[in-house]
């Protein structure tokens, strides 16, 4: 079978999101609950029901809500599930963030890109890819820049919901492209770049901030990234219980107006 390359996957599953816990503002994310709240008020087969909701549902952690929240698992032990996919991804978007964020700063300090993959490495136990294979996908990456980037949008795309080996290739494009082409030229991907943590990161690079002040912000705004989709997931936990209790929806409402400021 032909191996795909990490940009190949990534073009089908950018064909796959359709729901976004880092993006979705909290009202979202608690109008979503409200109505399935209200579909299943007249549902008379909920398993079925919910069952038809994962299915189209690939946001992870509304996915696993969807699977096991209203399962015939004790209440206690459906809490544990949801707190430790929870700690999972949360974990697996804070070290994605961190690639992100050493990108930027890499980019900032014209770093070589054998360092930056060295140091995006240092963060899983086993390295998702190795060092042959990532800068031969990087330079499949930069041959297509030398074009029209826009014709191979989703190529450019970081993504915090990439898989790990297909974000450290394309953060990977940029410390290079900018080392070969210097950081202004960067400006031109900004467009394609559907995080808002690299692209406003990667804009204070290339107007001219300096290195100290931009590793402040993106500390800054990672934080806040991590504490506000923790907020969504606890909300998400608590009106999924709620619903699987059978309260009236207005009792879910209520569940979901404690989160909203």
């Amino acid at each position: 079978m032909e191996e795909k390359t990490p940009q190949q996957t990534a073009s089908e599953q950018q064909q796959k999101k359709d729901f976004d816990l880092v993006l979705v503002p909290m009202e979202g994310v608690v109008a979503y609950w409200l109505s399935l709240s209200k579909l299943l008020g007249n549902a008379r087969k909920v398993a079925k029901q919910v069952g038809e909701e994962a299915q189209y549902t690939s946001e992870p952690f509304i996915h696993h809500l969807l699977e096991v929240a209203f399962s015939d698992a004790p209440e206690p032990f459906v809490r544990r599930l949801g707190q430790a996919k929870r700690d999972a991804l949360l974990d697996s978007l804070s070290r994605k963030l961190d690639l992100m964020r050493m990108s930027i700063l890499d980019i900032a300090a014209a770093e070589n890109p054998r360092k930056t993959l060295a140091k995006m490495t240092a963060q899983y136990t086993f390295p998702p890819l190795n060092e042959e294979k990532a800068f031969r996908y990087v330079q499949d990456l930069a041959a297509m820049a030398e074009k029209d980037p826009a014709e191979r949008a989703e190529y450019f795309n970081v993504d915090h919901r990439l898989k790990v080996e297909q974000l450290i290739v394309v953060l990977l494009f940029y410390v290079l492209w900018s080392r070969r082409e210097g950081k202004r030229n960067l400006a031109r991907f900004s467009k394609l770049i559907t995080t808002p943590f690299y692209r406003d990161g990667l804009a204070l690079v290339v107007d001219g901030f300096d290195g100290p002040f931009v590793r402040k912000r993106l500390q800054a705004h990672r934080q806040s990234i991590l504490v506000d989709v923790g907020m969504k997931m606890d909300a998400s936990l608590e009106m999924a219980l709620a619903i699987r209790n059978r309260m009236e929806y207005e009792r879910v409402f209520e569940v979901g107006k404690s989160f909203m400021v």
